[in-house]
């Protein structure tokens, strides 16, 4: 059984702001799909540097061909992956989260 895929309110500004191309937004749509199916696709986001360490374990994952990755949580019981960031993946992961 597929999971719900939830963008959260600043996961979506962002996406409105900063992605122009109707073909990174389709492969952002993509990874979504890809995400209900296997919510357990991307990475666990572990860094070893304090200042970008989330506030909650999550997971992320890079979206190939686009400057992007989206970085989630996946709640088991609501059967949800919450994606409540989204991030320029060349960017300066010190000020991430």
């Amino acid at each position: 059984m597929a999971y719900r895929v939830l963008f959260a309110n600043g996961a979506l500004s962002f996406i409105e702001d900063h992605v122009y191309s109707e073909r990174v937004l389709a492969r952002i749509e993509t990874y979504s799909e890809l995400l209900a199916d296997y919510p357990y696709l991307g990475t666990v986001y572990d860094p070893d540097y304090p200042a970008a360490r989330p506030p909650l374990p999550c997971r992320h994952i890079r979206i190939p061909d686009t400057p992007f990755a989206l970085f989630y949580s996946v709640d088991e019981a609501a059967e949800e992956v919450d994606v409540f960031y989204v991030d320029f993946s060349a960017g300066d992961p010190r000020g991430r989260l």
